[in-house]
């Protein structure tokens, strides 16, 4: 399939949603994140699959904290809602080690993907990133595909970003609590990277408090029954 003119079969997407949202949550916050919804009115889950699923064939969403909520008001609670019609080529996976931080659900991911892929990966936290980001993004990576590549914003990098195959292996064999995580290869490959600078500030605008929420959507959070 093709984004933008560049192939994208050798990319697999990632979404990863196994977190606690515990600081959303907290002192009646807007609860779980890949619940919470945009000013259009479309989850964060959603709004990042939509974008994700024009460049791929298949999206792998990790969960964790939270799955069977998740997973009934998105999809099996009763007749199939939109979620369902909108995430056909999606696939979901548990976590069961969500405890572990975000390191341990890209773990349970990157199995899923074709051998040899290249993936991006987009925190559900992180719902607000333009299309033509991920147009450009992906252009980027077509041109270098040995590289990661990760979109900035004013000198700060942010999501989504797109590492190279070559990580994959290192990255299972290595322990769920590598210090760093994922930073830890960042680190010591900070030679490969390369920057794609971009006027779209949703890349480093991730959702972690009610107030972040207003931020972004400019409605005060409150929980949903």
């Amino acid at each position: 399939m093709t984004h933008a003119n560049v192939k994208c079969q050798d990319l697999a997407p990632l979404i990863l949603a196994a977190g606690f949202s515990s600081r959303m949550k907290k002192d009646g916050g807007a609860g779980i994140k890949a619940l919470l919804t945009l000013s259009d009115g479309v989850t964060f889950l959603e709004a990042i699959y939509r974008k994700m699923a024009e460049f791929s064939e298949k999206v792998i969403i990790v969960l964790g904290a939270d799955k069977d909520e998740i997973l009934t008001r998105l999809k099996f609670a009763g007749k199939p809602g939109r979620m369902v019609r909108q995430m056909g080529r999606a696939e979901i996976v548990y976590n069961e080690n969500y405890k572990n931080g975000m390191f341990s659900s890209l773990k349970k991911a990157l199995p899923l993907m074709p051998a040899g892929n290249a993936f991006m990966i987009n925190p559900v936290d992180c719902p607000a990133v333009k299309k033509e980001t991920y147009k450009g993004l992906l252009a980027k990576w077509g041109k270098y595909p040995d590289k990661i590549h990760i979109p900035s914003f004013d000198g700060r990098r942010g999501h989504p970003a797109i590492y190279p195959s070559s990580l994959v292996r290192e990255i299972l064999d290595a322990p769920d609590n590598l210090p760093g995580g994922l930073k830890f290869f960042l680190k010591r490959d900070k030679e490969n990277i390369l920057y794609f600078d971009t006027n779209d500030k949703g890349v480093i605008m991730d959702v972690d408090t009610p107030a972040d929420y207003e931020k972004i959507t400019g409605v005060r959070s409150v929980i949903k029954k």
